[in-house]
């Protein structure tokens, strides 16, 4: 086990070091919700919080993606939310395949004794639930900054939006967890 995590650590140095420079704030996004993923989950917070910061980090990974393929004139019609639609899958798929989201059923009742995300809503996996709203807020804020920003022709304060994708991360992340 310690040496394919070594091998994995290593390939993705590796990928990170051919990858050129960009002066965006994608990396910054990425970097801020990775942060928050990390944090989350060593304090053993609950996995429907985490799963908004891991579709949050899916979102800003594809978004970023979409940037550096623009930047080369490599552009087809509807990229960006193919590429969010993909990166969401390609997280999705392996976390179920490795038994980390357990349940995509839709079951009619919970018992009493769980709370309201105990099991997820309708039997929905709680770390699906929260990467499925974490990546679709992720990704409205992300947009929403970008047309703000492109409309008025300038940012109203700096990082506007990594500001506001984190702060309505950070206000879901509460509401979670009273609600579990």
């Amino acid at each position: 086990m310690k040496k394919l995590l070594i091998f994995i650590f290593s390939m993705i140095t590796a990928l990170f070091l051919a990858l050129p420079f960009v002066s965006a704030h994608c990396p910054l996004c990425t970097a801020a919700v990775g942060t928050g993923v990390a944090v989350t989950r060593f304090y053993g917070v609950d996995d429907s919080i985490v799963g908004l910061w891991i579709g949050a980090f899916v979102i800003s990974i594809a978004l970023w993606f979409d940037k550096e393929l623009k930047k080369r004139n490599k552009k087809i019609k509807f990229q960006g939310p193919i590429l969010a639609m993909l990166s969401f899958v390609l997280t999705v798929v392996p976390f179920y395949i490795g038994g980390l989201i357990t349940s995509f059923s839709m079951v009619r009742s919970m018992p009493e004794h769980h709370s309201m995300l105990g099991l997820g809503v309708l039997g929905i996996d709680k770390l699906l639930i929260g990467i499925i709203v974490g990546s679709v807020l992720s990704y409205l804020w992300m947009n929403f900054g970008s047309m703000v920003r492109n409309k008025k022709g300038k940012v109203f304060i700096p990082f506007q939006t990594i500001i506001l994708t984190v702060v309505t991360l950070t206000v879901f992340s509460l509401i979670f967890y009273f609600i579990t």
